[in-house]
């Protein structure tokens, strides 16, 4: 073979190749270019849009305090005031206290609102479910068996029966059914009458909450509407919102939220039960009480983190 007639070839291959690499390389700069250019473009664009959320939630978290601490206030010391009612011995050999059982249905109840299948997205009719359908088929027979396996234990009580299915209603739930029980059998129809009564007394509990909550509505609608109209603006533009996914998430996560404070924690689903008839029911309208007080607070405890987590949601 001669060399000297290979070494043009060789050249040449070398020479491709090279080529080929210069090539690659600067696709690949060409399109991390094209990336930057387009995220610039999209910063600029949504630059409003990115404003006006932080601008929003900033406002809300503000705007809010009051109502969330009120919230986080009347979980912890309504049940504690109702224990001056309780007949504790009423409740099986070694009962949970009546402020633990309390807040686990409210926690419970609030909680399958939140994440229930069987009412859809509408927290405020899971909630009032347990009013509306009542429930129905408590006897003694259920409840020494529930006593049986509840007595003397110390986990929620959904540890013990388990959680609530979220397709079904929480009303055929022992876990639920149990507090129920314990509500029942503890604090006398009329003392229940008298707690719910004075609950609505100037400065009682659920009067405050409604107070604090018809503070901020006129906020929340408002702040609905300027995240509604910021992303309608963009709807039909080079760039619609969701082409920055990072941004478009925050708007649909505090959209949610504040249709969740207008629709399922406004005070004003309570007014219709103010003056409720059917006194053995008052223990369980206590219980929804609580789960719409302890659900508004989920949702202003998103708010806060949103708050107080600020990113750059522009790039």
């Amino acid at each position: 073979m001669d060399w000297l007639d290979v070494i043009p070839t060789l050249l040449s291959a070398v020479a491709s190749i090279a080529a080929a690499v210069a090539a690659f390389v600067s696709l690949r700069i060409s399109k991390r270019s094209i990336s930057i250019a387009e995220s610039s473009a999209l910063a600029i664009h949504h630059n409003s849009a990115s404003l006006v959320y932080s601008n929003v939630v900033t406002n809300l978290g503000e705007i809010c305090r009051d109502l969330s601490e009120f919230s986080l206030k009347l979980s912890i010391e309504w049940p504690k005031e109702l224990e001056s009612k309780d007949h504790y011995n009423l409740g099986g050999k070694n009962p949970r206290p009546l402020r633990h059982v309390i807040s686990d249905g409210g926690n419970m109840l609030a909680n399958y609102a939140l994440n229930n299948q069987l009412w859809g997205s509408s927290g405020n009719q899971a909630i009032f479910s347990v009013i509306r359908h009542g429930v129905s088929g408590l006897n003694d027979s259920e409840y020494k068996r529930l006593l049986k396996k509840a007595d003397g234990e110390y986990q929620s009580f959904e540890g013990i029966f388990g959680i609530p299915s979220k397709s079904s209603s929480i009303v055929s739930a022992s876990a639920f059914r149990w507090v129920c029980y314990q509500l029942i059998k503890r604090v006398k129809v009329e003392d229940w009458k008298n707690i719910w009564e004075v609950a609505w007394f100037e400065n009682g509990w659920l009067y405050n909450y409604q107070v604090e909550y018809l503070k901020i509505r006129p906020i929340l609608q408002q702040a609905k509407i300027s995240l509604k109209t910021e992303k309608l603006k963009l709807a039909h533009t080079s760039f619609p919102l969701d082409y920055n996914t990072e941004l478009s998430r925050k708007y649909d996560e505090i959209l949610k939220v504040i249709d969740y404070l207008l629709n399922d924690c406004n005070s004003e689903l309570l007014d219709d039960y103010k003056d409720w008839n059917f006194n053995e029911e008052l223990s369980q309208l206590v219980i929804c009480s609580m789960a719409m007080v302890c659900f508004t607070k989920m949702q202003l405890d998103i708010i806060d983190i949103n708050n107080y987590g600020l990113l750059d949601i522009s790039s």
